[in-house]
C-alpha cells in the first residue's frame, strides 16, 4: 500500500482534488437537503450529546416522537455519527462539521477507488478511475438529491474492501487481511443495506479473483478477514439480529414505496413511481459514460499493447458489472424472493452504488485504446465517445447538483432546532406502539397520585410517587430492557395500549428508578468487538503472509 502511494502520489493527489472539487457546490451554496437530512440528524444530535456526557455507545434515542423516544440507536449503524460527532467537536459547529465530514468521506472514497484500480491498472488509468467515480451519476445523487448520507459514506468505504480482497489474493500478507477486516467492519458499522449488497458483491468478486495456486489458503485468508470484521462489529449486528422482532420495521403498516418488488430498475417507466423513474434516468446517464468501454471486449485482440498488462484481472470488474445490472433489474426477482436479507435492503436500485465503483475502472481501462483512435482516422468516433461522457457529466451538474435544495448556515441551524421531539421513522418504533400517542402534560403521570421527578437522563429516570393505587405512566415507549426498581425490589413494567411504559408501583409512597439495562449478550459482544479490533490492529504490524508464501501466488 505504501509503495502504491509513493508510486502514484501525483495521480492520487489529482484524484482527491477532483473529489473535493465535486463538493464545492455544497461548500459554496450550502448543505443539500432532503427529508433524510432530518432523519440523520435526529440520530446525530442526541448521539453527540451522549458522547459528551460520557456514554460512548448510547442505547436509546430519548427525544424523538414527542419525548417517547425509540430504539433507532440499536438498529442504525453508528460509524457515521461518531465521525460527525468528532467533526462537531473539532469545528464547534454542526454546519461546518457536516460539510467537513462529507468532503472527507468523498475524498476517502476517491482514494479507495484509486487503490483498488491500481491493483489492476497503471497509475494514470487508476487516477482516471477515481475521477470518474467522483462524477458517477448515482454517487452524486446520493449526496446532492437523495441525501442518503450513510449510504454515501458506505460507498466510500466499500472500495477499500475490494482493494484488500485483491491484495489478499495477491499475497495473503497479514496486514492485508487486517485491512480487509477493518474495512469490512466499517462497512457493517456504516450502512446495513449496502453491507448486505456489498457482502454479496465481495463474495462474487473474491471467487472471480482467487489465484490458480493456493486457492484454499487464499480462501482461508479471505474468510479470516471477513470473520475479524464480523467480530469487530459484533456489538452492533448481534443486537440487530436479536432484537429485530421487537420493532415494527416493515411488518406493521408497511410502506408500499419501500417494497423491493416495486423498486427494480425498469420495473416501470412511469413517473408515478418517482424513485424508479429517476433511477432509470440515472442508469441511462451511467450508460452514457459506460458504452465506449464496450470496445474493451475487442481491444484485447486488436490492440493488446494498449490494454493494461493484467488483462485477466479486468474480468472480475466486468463480471461484477454484469452482476449489478442483473441484481438491479426485474430479471433477478426470483433471487430476491428467496433471500430475506436482500428484501430488507428495500431498493434493488441500491446496486447502482456498486456499479458506480466498477464502471469507472472499466472506463479507465479502455482509455489508451480510445486515445489511439483519437490520433487515427476514426477521430470522430473518439469525439463522439468523449462527448457522451461529457453530456452525462453535464446532466448531473445541471440537474442532480444544480437543482439540489441547499441550506445555508441559518437554514440548517433552524432545521436542527426543529428536530428534537419531532416524529421519528415508524420502522424504529417498538412493535407494540399504536397511534395516536396519548399527549402527556408531564413526563410521568399517575391518576390520583402525586409525582415528583428527581432525575431524567436518556437511559435513567428517577421519580417519587405518592401513596395511591393507580399505575404510573411514563412518557417513554416500552422496550424489554427498561427495568423499574423501588429500593431493592424490581417492579412490573409493561406497555400501555399505545405503547407507553406502565409501571406497577406499590400503594405506599415510593421512590422509583427506571433504568435501561443492557442484557449480558451486549456486554459479551462488546468484549468480542474490542478483541476483534485489537486483533486487527495487531495484524497490521506483521509483514509475513498468513500462511507460508507460495512460489507463485501473485496473479498475472
Amino acid at each position: 500500500m505504501t509503495a502504491g502511494w509513493l508510486a502514484g502520489r501525483k495521480e492520487i493527489v489529482i484524484a482527491v482534488a477532483v473529489a473535493v472539487a465535486v463538493m464545492v457546490p455544497a461548500l459554496v451554496f450550502g448543505i443539500p437537503s432532503n427529508r433524510d437530512l432530518s432523519n440523520h440528524f435526529r440520530f446525530a444530535l442526541p448521539f453527540y450529546d451522549a458522547l459528551e456526557s460520557g456514554n460512548v455507545y448510547p442505547s436509546w434515542l430519548p427525544d424523538s416522537n414527542g419525548g417517547y423516544g425509540d430504539a433507532s440507536f440499536r438498529f442504525y449503524p453508528p460509524a457515521l455519527y461518531y465521525l460527525l460527532a468528532l467533526m462537531r467537536f473539532l469545528t464547534r459547529s454542526w454546519y461546518a462539521a457536516t460539510l467537513a465530514t462529507f468532503t472527507l468521506i468523498n475524498a476517502l472514497g476517491a482514494m479507495g477507488v484509486y487503490l483498488w484500480a491500481r491493483t489492476i491498472l497503471p497509475s494514470r488509468e487508476a487516477m482516471w478511475a477515481s475521477i470518474f467515480f467522483s462524477l458517477m451519476p448515482y454517487h452524486l445523487n446520493q449526496y446532492y438529491q437523495a441525501t442518503m448520507l450513510a449510504e454515501f459514506a458506505a460507498t466510500s468505504v466499500l472500495p477499500f474492501s475490494f482493494y484488500f480482497v485483491e491484495k489478499v489474493c495477491e499475497s495473503r500478507r497479514t496486514r492485508n487481511v487486517a485491512g480487509l477486516a477493518l474495512s469490512y467492519a466499517l462497512l457493517l458499522l456504516t450502512h446495513l443495506p449496502l453491507a448486505v449488497i456489498g457482502s454479496l458483491a465481495l463474495g462474487i468478486y473474491a471467487l472471480l479473483r482467487l489465484p490458480k495456486t493456493a486457492r484454499l489458503k487464499t480462501s482461508v485468508a479471505l474468510a479470516t478477514g471477513i470473520f475479524l470484521g464480523l467480530l469487530a462489529s459484533a456489538r452492533f449486528w448481534t443486537t440487530v439480529i436479536a432484537e429485530q422482532p421487537w420493532i415494527r420495521a416493515d411488518n406493521i403498516l408497511p410502506d408500499p414505496s419501500v417494497d423491493y418488488r416495486v423498486n427494480f430498475i425498469f420495473s416501470t417507466l412511469s413517473p408515478e413511481n418517482l424513485n424508479v423513474w429517476w433511477m432509470n434516468i440515472l442508469l441511462a446517464a451511467t450508460f452514457a459514460m459506460l458504452w465506449p468501454s464496450i470496445t474493451l471486449l475487442w481491444s484485447f485482440k486488436s490492440k493488446p499493447e494498449l490494454v493494461p498488462t493484467r488483462r485477466i484481472a479486468l474480468l472480475a470488474p466486468i463480471g461484477l458489472l454484469a452482476l449489478t445490472l442483473f441484481m438491479s433489474t426485474p430479471v433477478s426477482r426470483f433471487i430476491w424472493n428467496l433471500v430475506r436479507p436482500l428484501q430488507q435492503t428495500q431498493f434493488p436500485w441500491r446496486w447502482l452504488a456498486i456499479m458506480s465503483m466498477v464502471v469507472p475502472i472499466v472506463m479507465a481501462a479502455v482509455l489508451p485504446y480510445w486515445e489511439s483512435i483519437a490520433k487515427g482516422k476514426k477521430r470522430s468516433l473518439a469525439i463522439l465517445a468523449a462527448g457522451s461522457i461529457v453530456i452525462s457529466i453535464a446532466f448531473s451538474a445541471a440537474h442532480t447538483v444544480r437543482e439540489a435544495k441547499n441550506f445555508d448556515a441559518t437554514q440548517f441551524a433552524r432545521t436542527l432546532q426543529e428536530i428534537p421531539g419531532s416524529r421519528g421513522v415508524s420502522q424504529w418504533w417498538p412493535s407494540w406502539v399504536h397511534e395516536p400517542f396519548q399527549e402527556m402534560k408531564t413526563a410521568v403521570e399517575s391518576q390520583g397520585r402525586e409525582v415528583a421527578i428527581e432525575r431524567w437522563d436518556p437511559d435513567r429516570r428517577e421519580f417519587i410517587v405518592g401513596a395511591g393505587k393507580s399505575d404510573v405512566r411514563v412518557r417513554t415507549f416500552f422496550y424489554p430492557h427498561w427495568k423499574a426498581f423501588s429500593g431493592s425490589s424490581e417492579l412490573s413494567v409493561r406497555p400501555d395500549t399505545d405503547g407507553a411504559i406502565l409501571v406497577s408501583v406499590p400503594e405506599h409512597a415510593s421512590s422509583v428508578v427506571l433504568q435501561f439495562q443492557e442484557p449480558g449478550r451486549v456486554r459479551l459482544t462488546t468484549f468480542f468487538s474490542l478483541l476483534g479490533f485489537l486483533l486487527i490492529f495487531g495484524l497490521m504490524f506483521f509483514r509475513q503472509p498468513l500462511f507460508y508464501r507460495d512460489r507463485a501466488v501473485t496473479q498475472t
